[in-house]
């Protein structure tokens, strides 16, 4: 009875910024910032919202399009788009709240950082693709506590974007079930980092590998 939703946005078939999963939940709440190069007001943003599927083909549960030439320069507007499926005219998909500033470029600079936005969204329009990862589980793991167990958890780094996973506490195979996506930028390539942790409370993590 709930989806896990995630919402894609589009700038002329591109695809500009994705954000975070939010698992279990018909009321998702992202607090997410973007910052979206903008070339052509007339060219509507096209936002895309999917539920999640582990392994499968994530489903579409709506879509919605922003008018960016009918917002007001340099005012903060809140929005509220209600969620279409072509095939379902008549279906009501739930809405999307969004928060939309539009700046000229020049201003664009000191709005990003007033707002103190990651590195990451100040690169939002360089980026290649998406790497969508998904952590399954941990299969005989060393056993770095006194009781024969370890609490492990994982750590991944791509350049300065890193995403640290739930402890698993008590376990040598470990069961994690998370997705989260890293961004590529036009850099080539890029190498993920990951490391295996051993949760101790009240002194250091032990390195598992």
């Amino acid at each position: 009875g709930t989806s896990d939703p995630y919402v894609k946005f589009k700038l002329g078939g591109k695809e500009v910024f994705r954000s975070k999963t939010i698992h279990k939940n018909l009321n998702p709440v992202w607090e997410e910032k973007a910052c979206i190069l903008i070339e052509n007001l007339r060219e509507p943003l096209y936002i895309k919202v999917f539920d999640y599927d582990f392994g499968l083909q994530d489903d579409f549960i709506g879509s919605a399009f922003l008018n960016l030439a009918s917002l007001e320069v340099n005012r903060q507007t809140d929005v509220t788009l209600s969620l279409k499926d072509p095939h379902y005219p008549d279906h009501d998909l739930g809405s999307i709240l969004l928060s939309v500033l539009l700046a000229p470029r020049e201003e664009q600079r000191e709005a990003t950082q007033s707002l103190r936005l990651s590195e990451l969204h100040r690169k939002s329009h360089l980026w290649r693709g998406i790497v969508s990862v998904t952590l399954i589980e941990g299969r005989e793991l060393k056993a770095m506590d006194a009781n024969g167990l370890s609490d492990p958890y994982v750590k991944f780094r791509l350049g300065h974007q890193k995403y640290k996973s739930k402890i698993v506490p008590k376990t040598l195979n470990p069961q994690w079930r998370e997705q989260f996506d890293f961004h590529l930028y036009e850099e080539r390539g890029g190498i993920i980092d990951i490391t295996v942790w051993d949760k101790d409370a009240g002194k250091r993590d032990d390195f598992i590998g």
